[in-house]
């Protein structure tokens, strides 16, 4: 389902992008933030689904609500505006929209009312995909990974979020690697559009959106039913991925801290530092509900031939930083000769990570940084 949203409050349109992901399985979003690009970005039959501001920097929704209307009857529409009262709700109604909403909103009401006008399972059937098509398709798209957060646990922050700071939300949420990816991502299109500047933690993500945004944005992805890894083969993948990047984020964030050195996207780059599989994982399932077949040999193949071009894709299409993409890199290898402290404690973070802290090149790394081999030869073992 491919859908255009006119919209020219940033952060509103990927709050809304992100609702829709949550919703459609096959989706795809076009975001315009005038009358004349949306003008320019419709074509009959190229979109399912439009949902359109009212009040525009070059003019008023309606007028491309109009232009629609002119070349396709059908497709539903449904209207935002901070405009609730009965005549703008009447004048849009002339016009034949399928829904109206009003700001501020509620994420369970355009949840509800995006349901009611054009149901997920109304997406037209399509035949079953190939699966190299749909690894490519998102090394050169976006995708959005889930998060394990709850609904409720989020509804409950948002009834007091004047209690809560950047600081305290990074902190409750800096095991999240969907949630993270997702807040660096809009906060990096912001920013970008703003100072040209990218930001590289989630408490820097998090004071950019804003508190309520950032627990609208949560809500959203909390929301997702699109991307939950039901396959037990490719659950149990996952939690596995998502412990490693946990801990190899621990042990660079104790190491810098050992060495008097502040480095504060540390826990980020080891939190990232899968995402690549995580997303092969999340389309493997989505082959699955199309109703493809996958052994296990499959599975590794596809997690061998395609987590590294996904991972490096996408902390592109996520705006990351540079430093931060340097550091998640130093990750997975580090070319002999490089000499930069904050890398090669990346490089001895991850091998102790997966147990090899006493082998003679995590020994090497550790000594090169300024580090004793001794505090971390059973590493891995103490963590757990």
């Amino acid at each position: 389902m491919k859908a255009l949203i006119l919209e020219d409050d940033l952060l509103m349109a990927e709050l809304l992008e992100t609702i829709l992901a949550g919703l459609y399985a096959r989706f795809d979003a076009c975001i315009v933030s005038s009358v004349t690009e949306a003008k320019q970005a419709w074509e009959p039959d190229r979109f399912q689904l439009v949902i359109c501001d009212w009040n525009l920097p070059d003019g008023s929704g309606l007028d491309v609500v109009r232009y629609i209307r002119q070349q396709d009857h059908e497709v539903p529409v449904l209207m935002i505006s901070g405009r609730s009262d009965r005549e703008s709700v009447l004048a849009a109604a002339h016009h034949r929209i399928s829904g109206f909403i009003g700001k501020p909103f509620k994420v369970e009401m355009v949840r509800d009312r995006l349901k009611s006008i054009f149901p997920p399972e109304a997406e037209p059937d399509e035949p079953c995909e190939d699966l190299e098509q749909m690894l490519t398709a998102v090394c050169n798209g976006h995708f959005q990974l889930p998060t394990t957060l709850e609904p409720s646990e989020i509804l409950t922050l948002m009834e007091r979020p004047e209690t809560l700071d950047a600081t305290q939300l990074a902190e409750r949420w800096r095991d999240e690697t969907g949630l993270t990816t997702r807040l660096l991502d809009v906060a990096n299109a912001s920013s970008y559009r703003a100072t040209g500047e990218p930001v590289g933690t989630l408490a820097e993500a998090i004071r950019l959106i804003g508190t309520k945004m950032s627990l609208n944005l949560a809500l959203g992805l909390a929301m997702d039913a699109t991307h939950t890894l039901s396959d037990p083969r490719l659950r149990e993948r996952a939690e596995a991925y998502q412990r490693q990047c946990e801990e190899v984020g621990r042990h660079a964030q104790q190491m810098f801290r050992k060495l008097a050195v502040s480095e504060p996207k540390a826990f980020t780059a080891g939190l990232l530092s899968r995402a690549g599989e995580l997303v092969v994982l999340s389309v493997l399932q989505q082959y699955l509900n199309n109703g493809g077949s996958l052994s296990d040999e499959r599975i590794e193949q596809a997690l061998g031939d395609w987590a590294q071009p996904c991972g490096n894709r996408l902390k592109v299409v996520w705006r990351l930083p540079l430093d931060l993409r340097e550091l998640i890199g130093a990750i997975h290898f580090l070319p002999r000769g490089n000499a930069r402290q904050d890398r090669i404690v990346m490089r001895a973070a991850s091998m102790i990570g997966q147990g090899q802290g006493e082998s003679a090149e995590c020994q090497r790394l550790l000594r090169f940084a300024g580090l004793d081999p001794e505090d971390y030869a059973n590493a891995k073992d103490a963590s757990e």
